[in-house]
């Protein structure tokens, strides 16, 4: 396994996927800076994340529940991909009309402060985010199944579509002088779409039909058991955006910003950090679970740690070195205080980041494990930490009562799904 998650082409694929997410950022920072549009863009993001995963719900498990069919039965396995596929367009359609039709609520309840200027750019943006929610579960779900068949080099490939697509109207932008956001959401539009239909390509070229079946045996406990255990991560999902995106919109302009641009690097140093070994981690936990290999859980879990955490933490330390030279060199219109915001926030959000990166190896064992009261449990625990924490301190900290509460928040969280997986592991399937 610490072989595999090395292997060359996954991590020189993660790399491409990596750079266009960095260039991406570049271009973004160069051409919109720090401005109402960027505010109400990313606002837009975290609203549209909160909404994929409402969307996860339904098939949340889908690569446990196909793993262990695959096993015994792999035209059963086939045929649940075909009511999964069925059912993540249905939900795909269903969440378009709903974002159309109740766009208005929907923006007050996750930016009810936010200054008429900036929700005039929000209200313009969001049917155009309306479009990534139909594509956004058909790309899940194969994800998903590429990664239980081991086939890891097609999410990443589909994964780099929607960034290039991206990265070529941002430069004709750039090249152009336009400075139109919405042509960025458009191009992710897209390159989400044309990722679809290649992943469907990727699919069939698996040996595996690509069809819509509107039931499967196993079809109400698949959805129950999703709903179960997602329910218990969207207590966090959704009410960390829910939170984020209200306490930062009562901010003043660039706020949102200094948050946004923040967290893409950070992001992007998540996925050099993880490069394949998440996704191996992941599907390799999957297959162990059945099998009742609990000292194979353990093992991966150490490993996947000892890789990921040092390269994590020494690549946040290079770059929280180097942000001033390079944001001074990407966007000659940054103030020195938004330099210094960027940077500081970028640090709080890392330490956020890193103890999560930390409690997704103990949370995998638990997911496998189909435990949906302890992601409840746990994930209430963080969400009212949070919330209390940032609330209370927001008028010392200011902005950075959001990291704060998140920090604190999420220690309180890793050691909650460490001791839940260490009672899984020490019980065994039967547990």
């Amino acid at each position: 396994m610490l072989v595999k998650m090395f292997k060359l082409k996954y991590n020189a694929l993660a790399l491409v996927q990596i750079f266009f997410g960095f260039f991406n950022s570049i271009l973004l920072l160069k051409i919109f800076g720090v401005s109402k549009q960027t505010d109400s863009y990313f606002i837009g993001d975290i609203i549209l994340g909160a909404v994929v995963m409402v969307q996860m719900m339904a098939v949340e498990q889908f690569m446990y529940f196909y793993n262990e069919l695959k096993a015994g039965n792999r035209e059963s396995a086939h045929s649940l991909y075909a009511f999964a596929l069925f059912l993540s367009l249905v939900i795909g359609a269903l969440s378009f009309a709903v974002i159309n039709l109740f766009s208005a609520p929907v923006i007050a309840l996750f930016a009810y402060k936010l200054d008429p200027a900036r929700l005039d750019v929000l209200k313009r943006l969001f049917p155009v985010f309306s479009m990534l929610a139909v594509v956004n579960p058909l790309n899940f779900l194969n994800a998903k199944l590429l990664n239980a068949e081991g086939r890891f080099v097609y999410p990443y490939v589909l994964g780099i579509i929607p960034s290039l697509f991206t990265a070529c109207a941002m430069c004709y932008m750039y090249l152009s002088g336009g400075s139109d956001i919405m042509a960025v959401l458009a191009a992710s539009v897209a390159g989400n779409a044309a990722a679809v239909f290649l992943g469907l390509w990727a699919v069939r070229s698996s040996g595996i039909p690509v069809r819509f079946a509107a039931g499967h045996p196993l079809a109400m406990e698949f959805v129950t058991n999703s709903f179960k255990v997602k329910f218990g991560h969207n207590i966090n999902n959704i009410l960390t955006p829910l939170v984020t995106n209200n306490l930062l919109s009562a901010f003043s302009p660039g706020a949102v910003s200094y948050f946004g641009y923040a967290w893409k690097i950070v992001g992007v140093l998540g996925n050099l950090a993880t490069g394949p070994s998440a996704r191996i981690f992941a599907s390799g936990i999957s297959t162990a679970w059945p099998a009742g290999d609990m000292g194979k859980m353990k093992a991966m879990a150490a490993q996947y740690l000892r890789l990921v955490t040092p390269l994590f933490a020494f690549s946040v330390l290079l770059a929280f070195a180097g942000l001033p030279y390079a944001l001074r060199l990407v966007s000659s219109s940054l103030s020195g205080a938004d330099i210094g915001a960027i940077r500081m926030m970028f640090l709080a959000l890392s330490a956020w980041y890193l103890f999560g990166l930390m409690e997704s190896a103990y949370m995998q064992i638990c997911i496998a494990s189909k435990r949906s009261r302890v992601f409840v449990i746990n994930n209430s625990i963080f969400i009212t930490c949070y919330f209390a924490v940032a609330w209370a301190a927001k008028g010392t900290l200011g902005i950075y009562a959001i990291p704060f509460g998140l920090v604190l928040a999420q220690i309180l969280s890793l050691l909650l799904y460490f001791c839940s997986a260490s009672r899984v592991l020490k019980g065994g399937c039967t547990a």
